[in-house]
């Protein structure tokens, strides 16, 4: 039985993720932070892990972006993605009332989602991130997390937290579609191909004017769309930058291979972190 790794407690956005993409027969490990679910299959805890990347509202989870920045020479592959739909709702006890919310916790990316909605429902109160949306439950009734008494708080998270501990939740609505998207991490590549295929990589470009436009001219040539391209400080020089580029694809292919052996001549380094089935939220691995 294989064990995947995510960011917990239970019922987080990843969890639910992780088990729509490997199943209800797999075990499910809970990790503090993305830090540890890398950890986890790095050390061979877990098979597999799970972490979020993108948010179709607030673009890249940084912490995770960070963390192949951190770690370059991780043996960690990205294995597949997993596209979800968000919907979250503010959760309270059953007799607080909305007047009365001073302090609402939140992960810090399910508050920048939902912070349109809460300046214009609860003006007057504050925000306080927490590590993920279940443990925002666990701060609503900590006395001694805030001075706001446990009336005053509430959490902002899935239906399934709220279903869990017996409290209130109403839907809080977005206009825009709220999708979120999650890699499943390996130490091993996946195999498998499908109709629609993505590669990620990370590159650092030489330092020489016109690197840039070098580095993204193959895909042109190739004729390679490429889905998204997103830049990182280094944290090893002052304005050096990484870039993460996902494209459509997997590294087999030849025009891929082209690709990629035109891009060592603009790049001072070029890493590739996968190639996977696009948007496969049934992979079993």
């Amino acid at each position: 039985m294989r064990t995947i790794a995510y960011l917990g407690p239970e019922k987080t956005n990843t969890h639910l993720a992780a088990k729509r993409y490997f199943g209800a027969e797999a075990t499910y490990l809970p990790a503090a932070s993305v830090e540890k679910v890398f950890e986890s299959v790095e050390r061979k805890k877990a098979d597999f892990g799970v972490v979020a990347i993108e948010n179709s509202l607030e673009g890249a989870i940084t912490h995770t972006l960070d963390r192949f920045i951190d770690f370059e020479e991780s043996p960690i592959k990205i294995y597949g993605e997993i596209d979800e739909s968000i919907q979250h709702c503010l959760i309270y006890r059953s007799r607080t009332s909305l007047e009365k919310i001073r302090l609402v916790y939140s992960h810090y990316s399910a508050l920048a989602q939902c912070k349109s909605w809460l300046s214009a429902n609860l003006p007057h109160a504050s925000v306080r991130e927490s590590v993920s949306t279940a443990k925002a439950i666990d701060e609503l009734f900590d006395k001694k997390s805030s001075v706001f008494p446990v009336d005053e708080r509430a959490a902002i998270g899935r239906i399934e937290l709220a279903e869990e501990h017996k409290l209130k939740a109403i839907p809080i609505p977005i206009e825009q579609d709220n999708r979120t998207r999650f890699l499943a991490l390996s130490l091993r590549k996946n195999e498998k191909r499908s109709k629609r295929n993505k590669t990620s990589l990370m590159m650092v470009l030489s330092d020489r004017p016109g690197a840039l436009y070098d580095a993204l001219k193959p895909f042109k040539t190739n004729n390679i769309n490429l889905v998204k391209i997103e830049s990182r400080p280094s944290k090893k020089k002052a304005w050096e930058y990484i870039f993460f580029i996902d494209f459509e694809g997997h590294e087999t292919d030849p025009r891929v291979r082209k690709t990629l052996q035109a891009l060592k001549q603009s790049a001072a380094n070029i890493r590739v972190l996968g190639s996977y089935p696009a948007g496969d939220i049934r992979g079993r691995g």
